[in-house]
């Protein structure tokens, strides 16, 4: 006699089967594969490195704690796959520049889709951190793993990594930002804080992956951005540079990158 045969000949034993096949049946649940594409824009408009007027010159950044969320609210971890350049498990690098035209600074290597797997079919919306986890992102980068060993990632002064490089240019003037913790105390491998931790969460609603993409809105990011003035400016998210105020605002945090403002207003859906 099976032992399975002996459970179901004892009445007493039925709520302890139920349990065991519940669990057999929620270990056996299947996966469901999911890609997130990323996109950047202008006024609504794609905008690309060998544009006239105004040209992106930059563009990239780190994505992590990804969660899909279904139609009851419930929030879904999304299990990252692992590939030998973009994305680990936990973490994943969008790069939507190519190197060319005013990107100079950048690589032609490209990157504008997450891929990973949820356990729910039942998508609705979507949330998820640009940053690097502090665990991490206080590690060797010397020792890091794709994609935390692109060196131009890392703000090796700052002891962290850039969580985001955005940047525009035109024939006049030009602007980008650098965003990443600051307030640091501590060296590599032994940070004990940051009190700007500088991470943007995104929440989105009326997503689905087959249908969807999310787009950084770039004419929201820098919004309040003198770009007619003919100086170039930057943000590297020092308290005391008065070009972050306008793209932090965007982001939803404050200089002192603790307490947000409101939320996000630039990572939008798109269809």
């Amino acid at each position: 006699m099976t032992c399975l045969t002996r459970l179901v000949k004892r009445p007493a034993s039925y709520l302890l089967l139920f349990t065991i096949l519940m669990g057999c049946i929620a270990c056996s649940a299947k996966r469901v594969p999911v890609n997130i594409e990323f996109s950047a824009s202008w006024a609504g408009q794609p905008i690309r490195c060998d544009d006239t007027a105004l040209a992106l010159s930059d563009l990239r950044f780190y994505v992590s704690d990804v969660l899909m969320i279904d139609s009851s609210g419930t929030e879904h971890p999304v299990s990252l796959t692992p590939d030998e350049h973009w994305q680990q498990q936990d973490i994943a690098l969008i790069d939507l520049e190519n190197g060319a035209g005013t990107c100079s600074n950048g690589t032609s290597d490209m990157n504008s889709t997450i891929r990973g797997t949820v356990a729910t079919s039942d998508i609705a919306g979507l949330k998820l951190i640009i940053g690097v986890p502090f665990d991490m992102n206080h590690t060797n980068p010397l020792l890091a793993q794709a994609p935390l060993d692109d060196a131009a990632m890392h703000w090796h002064w700052r002891s962290g990594f850039k969580f985001l490089r955005a940047g525009i240019s035109s024939p006049t003037d030009r602007y980008w930002i650098h965003l990443g913790s600051t307030g640091c105390e501590g060296t590599i491998q032994n940070i004990t804080g940051c009190s700007s931790p500088n991470r943007v969460t995104v929440s989105l609603s009326d997503f689905s992956p087959d249908t969807s993409r999310i787009t950084l809105e770039l004419s929201d990011l820098f919004r309040g951005i003198d770009l007619q003035d003919g100086i170039g400016s930057d943000c590297s998210s020092s308290p005391a540079e008065s070009e972050c105020l306008a793209p932090f605002k965007a982001l939803g945090l404050t200089m002192e990158g603790t307490v947000k403002l409101q939320p996000q207003q630039v990572f939008r859906v798109r269809r």
